[in-house]
C-alpha cells in the first residue's frame, strides 16, 4: 500500500500548471519590450547617420535649393518606408546648412513606445557650407 509522503505534496499538485502560463506571458511581454527598445535605438542610430550625411551633402553642394532637394531625396530613399518622418526642416545661413529631423521609428507587434518612453527621434544637424576649389584658383 502506497501513501503520499506528506500532506505538502498533495496540496501542491498542479501548482506549476497555474503559474506557467503567467510566467510565459511575463517573459514574452518583457521580450517584446526589449525588442521594441532595440528597434528604436537602431532606428535612432540610422536616422542620426543618414541625417548627418544628408546635411553634409547639402552643405558640400553650397547650400543651394537644388543641393538641398537632392540631399532630401537621398535621405528619404536611405531611410526607407518603415520610418515615418514627421518633420524635416532645412535652413541655410551664410556659413551653415542646418537640418531638423523628427521621425517615428517602426513598432514591433504593438505600439509599446508609450510604455517605455520612446516616442519620436528628434535630431538637429548643422554643417558648415563648403564650396569646391580647384587647383590654381584663389
Amino acid at each position: 500500500m502506497t501513501r503520499p509522503q506528506s500532506n505538502q505534496c498533495r496540496n501542491e499538485r498542479g501548482a506549476g500548471l497555474v503559474a506557467l502560463p503567467w510566467a510565459v506571458l511575463a517573459f514574452l511581454t518583457f521580450l517584446t519590450l526589449a525588442v521594441q527598445a532595440g528597434v528604436h535605438f537602431y532606428s535612432a542610430s540610422v536616422l542620426t547617420a543618414v541625417g548627418h550625411d544628408a546635411t553634409r551633402r547639402a552643405a558640400f553642394g553650397g547650400g543651394s535649393s537644388a543641393a538641398i532637394a537632392d540631399a532630401e531625396r537621398w535621405l528619404r530613399s536611405s531611410i526607407g518606408p518603415s520610418v515615418d518622418i514627421e518633420r524635416l526642416r532645412w535652413s541655410t545661413t551664410g556659413e551653415t546648412v542646418a537640418l531638423e529631423l523628427a521621425a517615428r521609428p517602426p513598432t514591433v507587434l504593438i505600439d509599446a513606445s508609450a510604455l517605455i518612453g520612446l516616442h519620436t527621434v528628434e535630431r538637429r544637424f548643422e554643417v558648415r557650407r563648403e564650396l569646391a576649389r580647384f587647383a590654381g584658383s584663389p
